[in-house]
């Protein structure tokens, strides 16, 4: 690692609540991909009748397991059989309807920790699963629109002229579209999934940094260092790739957070509206959505999801913000 490397990275340790932010979100990301060990309402691993099963994640006809009829598996009936089993902490699924309840929409409680939403599910295992949506979901968002915006930028800032023009006159075009309305539209014609719809959304989100890239392009090969090597017989993509794109990505590091952020708050605004992903997929925006219709009776549905969003929003600036002062050549 270089000296600058180190550098930056004392500056960036020096903000406490950037590493606890980066904490939180490692731990939150974590919790989101390896929810089925979380809460579920299969075994992790089970034995019976001598076989081995991971049915958390292996989804398993009734015939291979010897049992009779059609129907869905319901592995808490069959938990008398296993020869042993491995359960995860909390016995809920997202899709999982509580039908000993009372009432659909329960207080939380020591059975649902979080409560329940309208159709009896439980709140806390939607939002741990709607957690690994929606940060996939933002991170999808951010590889994607950075990957396309630093590549258009750079071309169109390193070789000038036309191509410079026509991408500028373009993207101003291209910019002009209301995205929103768009996607709107789009999403009531057809029912998008997750991937779909992270592709609709990076349609638009792509020109914030090929603006910034171009500048950078602009003004790194017109440098020193980039006219030595362009004398000593350097080919252009030589000095796009080896000079000019190294000595650019100070953008691309200090505002990936912001698009991991904006990537977040598109899905949660689109499943607010019902234009998000298809039901019955857990994320926050649709529980928001039940806050709305049922904010007199069921107040845990407005508190926990917002407490949610609030949580990776707050830790993705905190992190954001030290890292641009890591990276501020005055620091």
């Amino acid at each position: 690692m270089s000296p600058d490397f180190h550098r930056r990275l004392a500056i960036f340790k020096k903000s406490r609540r950037a590493v606890v932010a980066l904490f939180i979100m490692a731990l939150m990301l974590l919790a989101g991909l390896g929810a089925e060990l979380i809460s579920n309402s299969s075994p992790l691993v089970a034995r019976i009748n001598g076989k081995t099963l991971f049915p958390a994640y292996v989804e398993y006809d009734r015939e291979s397991l010897g049992l009779e009829d059609a129907g869905i598996i319901d592995y808490r009936e069959l938990s008398s059989q296993f020869e042993w089993a491995i359960w995860p902490p909390l016995k809920w699924d997202p899709f999982e309807i509580d039908s000993e309840q009372m009432e659909y929409l329960s207080s939380p409680s020591t059975n649902h920790l979080m409560g329940t939403d309208v159709a009896g599910r439980d709140v806390f295992a939607r939002l741990l699963y709607g957690t690994r949506i929606s940060l996939l979901f933002g991170v999808g968002f951010w590889i994607i629109t950075y990957i396309v915006g630093t590549v258009t930028g750079l071309f169109m800032g390193f070789v000038g002229g036309r191509v410079d023009l026509y991408g500028q006159r373009f993207m101003e075009i291209f910019g002009s579209i209301p995205s929103l309305m768009l996607l709107l539209f789009i999403a009531s014609v057809i029912t998008p999934g997750p991937i779909l719809l992270c592709l609709f959304v990076c349609v638009f989100g792509w020109m914030g940094i090929a603006q910034f890239m171009r500048a950078e392009a602009l003004r790194n090969r017109n440098l020193t260092f980039t006219e030595a090597a362009f004398s000593l017989g350097a080919k252009r993509s030589r000095l796009l790739f080896t000079h000019v794109l190294p000595n650019s990505l100070v953008p691309i590091i200090t505002f990936s957070p912001a698009a991991v952020i904006g990537g977040i708050s598109t899905l949660t605004a689109l499943d607010f509206l019902g234009f998000g992903v298809p039901p019955p997929t857990p994320s926050w925006g649709e529980l928001l959505d039940q806050a709305r219709a049922n904010y007199q009776v069921a107040w845990w549905l407005a508190v926990f999801p917002s407490l949610f969003l609030f949580i990776t929003i707050l830790c993705l600036n905190f992190i954001g913000e030290a890292v641009r002062k890591a990276f501020d050549p005055r620091a």
